[in-house]
């Protein structure tokens, strides 16, 4: 605890963003994974808004949550002649409850789960 000028105690747990960074390689191009993402957005409550550029997009709340996910392209994987893109999706979740971030990566795993059989 912080002592407050006005005999009031600040607890520093409370100031201190609460950061959680995730990453995963998914099989997409940057711009299938646009394409993807706009559809899954469709879902998301009107207070949130959403910003989309060409390597980032970026989740905001009307409660200090923010949602940054960062693209970055890697190398093809190359099976035979069989070429797979390869994106590595980085998201940082700051101010969400564990219980948040797990609810957004199950339903986002959801939307991108690409069939096959």
């Amino acid at each position: 605890m912080i002592p407050w000028r006005f005999g009031r105690k600040l607890l520093v747990a409370d100031t201190i963003p609460r950061i959680i960074n995730i990453e995963k390689e998914m099989g997409y191009s940057r711009l299938e994974f646009l394409v993807q993402f706009k559809l899954f957005s469709r879902h998301f409550p009107q207070e949130l808004t959403l910003v989309i550029s060409d390597y980032t997009v970026i989740l905001y709340s009307c409660t200090e949550m923010t949602l940054t996910i960062t693209l970055s392209e890697l190398s093809d994987r190359i099976i035979g002649s069989l070429v797979l893109p390869r994106l590595l999706v980085q998201f940082q979740f700051l101010n969400y409850s564990h219980e948040q971030q797990k609810d957004f990566i199950k339903k986002f795993d959801s939307s991108f789960h690409k069939g096959g059989g």
